[in-house]
């Protein structure tokens, strides 16, 4: 899949320092994310959710416990840029 580019008023917010994501956007999208890719069961799974300062980024944890052969909880970046999903682990 192509990185797809950034338009010039990317490029100004960037520039600028903007912060166009809130934590709460960056909460909604992980959210999504995972009932999306994952199923409604990993989401709730997984909550709740905390959202912590990441610098340039939020970060987004599950609450999921770890156990042998199943999933422990998500981490999620989210770039408070462009709400781009920099890294996404279990």
């Amino acid at each position: 899949m192509e990185k797809p580019e950034r338009d010039v008023s990317m490029i100004v917010f960037t520039a600028a320092g903007t912060q166009l994501v809130s934590s709460t956007t960056a909460l909604a999208l992980v959210k999504m994310v995972i009932e999306d890719y994952y199923g409604s069961d990993e989401l709730v799974a997984q909550s709740p959710l905390k959202v912590e300062d990441g610098g340039s980024v939020w970060k987004v944890t599950g609450s999921r416990a770890s156990q042998q052969y199943a999933r422990g909880p998500i981490e999620v970046s989210v770039s408070k840029l462009d709400a781009a999903i920099v890294s996404l682990t279990f």
